[in-house]
């Protein structure tokens, strides 16, 4: 679905058909060359000129059938029926249904059994998986052991880290852990740093991932027992004081497994900055493996230019991991080595401190505000290591999540198809009444249904909804989920009626050649004729912004590992 399709021209025929009309003004055989032949050419311009301005006969569009219960207000229906039928969903396929969440009272449906790529309204299925399986309250740990004792500040031997897949460590944790360490006595450590991430299987990419066409962003970032900041760094530019000399250039967090090569030169007036990671062919430091980051930089920054940052993925995010942690322990002042070694916790180990991550009911809660690719495949394998056991692997991860869709949602087995818990590019179908099945089951489900439905993006104000839907009778009325591709817009949650009955819908969308803005304004006007009963007027001013195909813009970190 990452590939554009170039819509073809019909030039070059156009150009052929002109070449032959020219040909046909050479007077016919018997006919001289002088007055007939000049009538000839004349009454064929007339004709031209005639049809030229002949009127246009109107263009006749297809009409997309509505199926509406006939207890549905008109004004409802009529509002429904308009934004479904709007001209930039022509030859477009969608899917949409509004149902009742209470009774499941199909109230408006079109095209609602066709599966479509619903990008990352998969994230509804993972996260409700997630809540049901793993249960709200469950914590992610990263355990950190002494491989040796600790004798007068000094531990002889290695520090040790097991992760658990804690896709919520960011840099200010590990700092505080970094702290910790410290305090406990730990001020020296003479051996190595071991990264312990056999809790997950080395399959670090997502089902789906390989078709990336831009595979070292932050969004498709590997996924691994241990991580920080979403396996990804960020790149800070500023320009220098003076017109020609270097930009700064910084990487944040600081690690040795990451090099950048290459200049950004400060300039008057800058031309952009070009930024490319990629496996290193080359150690990153000495002694270690020839698996770091490479970061090429290159381009110009203005003089006055506001400082930069961009995000790109890491490779090896075990070592890379541990990598991070050695320099936030030498910044505390604990005295070691900048040796990481990949590995298993040794024999005798003693554990001196668990970090555990925030409950899982406010991961979701970040996963689903900000469509977090990275979140939701650690789910996945979480939901495998800890329901089929270690190592979690995404195909268990998927068993489990299939499991409930058919065990306790109620889809039927080869209904639908499931192969990566974030939706990023084209391996997921599902169709609108699927996806509306699942909000109303979630709604039944007392133990998870508070923590879901707050997890959900508020139109108007929160969210990747949170700039849409503004000053509507929807905003802080309608929760939905997101979902962005190339040629792929989707929109899936729950409403409120002005009686108070809530609606579950959904509105998939596959196939259009324009920006998602478009697809965007019909999603809107759904969500505002639902909050309305229809009485709202959908040509009241809608602001639409563009949205990048896979990535959403979100505050700090989160916005390093989002798709849509």
């Amino acid at each position: 679905m990452n590939v554009p399709t170039t819509p073809g021209t019909w030039r070059a025929a156009l150009l052929a058909l002109f070449v032959g009309a020219s040909s046909s003004a050479v007077a016919e055989p018997g006919t001289a060359k002088g007055g007939a032949g000049k009538t000839h050419v004349a009454a064929r311009a007339a004709a031209r000129v005639a049809k030229k301005s002949a009127p246009k006969e109107p263009k006749v569009r297809p009409v997309r059938l509505v199926a509406v219960d006939p207890a549905l207000p008109a004004p409802l229906a009529a509002a429904i029926t308009t934004a479904l039928n709007a001209e930039s969903l022509d030859g477009v396929d969608v899917g949409f249904i509004a149902m009742d969440l209470k009774t499941g009272t199909v109230l408006a449906e079109s095209g609602a059994d066709v599966l479509i790529n619903p990008a990352s309204n998969a994230k509804m299925i993972t996260s409700s998986a997630a809540l049901a399986t793993l249960k709200p309250e469950y914590r992610f740990k990263t355990e950190f052991y002494a491989n040796g004792p600790i004798k007068d500040g000094t531990l002889f031997g290695n520090l040790v880290v097991k992760g658990y897949g804690d896709p919520s460590m960011v840099s200010e944790r590990l700092v505080k852990v970094a702290n910790e360490l410290f305090l406990m006595g730990i001020e020296k450590i003479t051996g190595s740093v071991i990264v312990d991430d056999s809790w997950f299987d080395d399959v670090e990419e997502a089902r789906g991932w390989e078709l990336e066409d831009a595979p070292d962003r932050a969004y498709a970032a590997p996924v691994s027992a241990t991580s920080v900041n979403h396996n990804a760094v960020s790149i800070y530019i500023r320009p220098a004081s003076t017109a020609g000399a270097p930009a700064i250039v910084v990487v944040d967090p600081p690690t040795e497994r990451v090099v950048v090569k290459g200049v950004v030169a400060t300039e008057a007036v800058g031309s952009g900055v070009r930024l490319y990671a990629q496996k290193n062919d080359e150690a990153t430091a000495a002694g270690q493996p020839h698996d770091g980051t490479l970061i090429t930089v290159e381009g110009s920054v203005g003089l006055r230019d506001a400082p930069e940052r961009i995000y790109r993925r890491v490779y090896d995010p075990a070592r890379h991991f541990g990598s991070v942690l050695t320099s936030f322990l030498q910044q505390r002042g604990v005295k070691m080595r900048h040796a990481i070694i990949k590995g298993t916790v040794p024999p005798g180990s003693r554990l001196v401190l668990v970090d555990k991550s925030p409950r899982l009911k406010e991961i979701v809660d970040d996963l689903n505000h900000y469509s977090n690719n990275i979140i939701a495949e650690t789910l996945i394998k979480a939901m495998g290591a800890e329901i089929k056991g270690a190592p979690g692997t995404f195909d268990n991860g998927l068993i489990v999540a299939r499991e409930y869709l058919e065990g306790t949602v109620g889809f039927q087995p080869g209904s639908y198809v499931f192969d990566n818990g974030s939706g990023l590019n084209d391996v997921n179908r599902f169709t609108a009444r699927q996806l509306a099945q699942l909000t109303r089951a979630v709604s039944l489900d007392y133990e998870i249904a508070s923590e879901w439905f707050n997890s959900l993006a508020v139109a108007g104000t929160q969210g990747t909804i949170g700039s849409r839907m503004k000053n509507t009778p929807a905003t802080r009325r309608l929760r939905a989920k997101t979902g962005t591709l190339r040629g792929v817009s989707a929109l899936s949650g729950a409403v409120a009626r002005p009686s108070g009955d809530v609606v579950a819908f959904s509105i998939l969308t596959a196939g259009y050649k324009t920006g998602a803005g478009p697809m965007w304004r019909v999603q809107n006007a759904l969500g505002a004729a639902l909050a309305s009963d229809g009485l709202y007027d959908p040509e009241a001013k809608d602001d639409v912004e563009e949205a990048e195909a896979v990535s959403s813009t979100e505050p700090a970190v989160m916005e390093m590992a989002s798709g849509g």
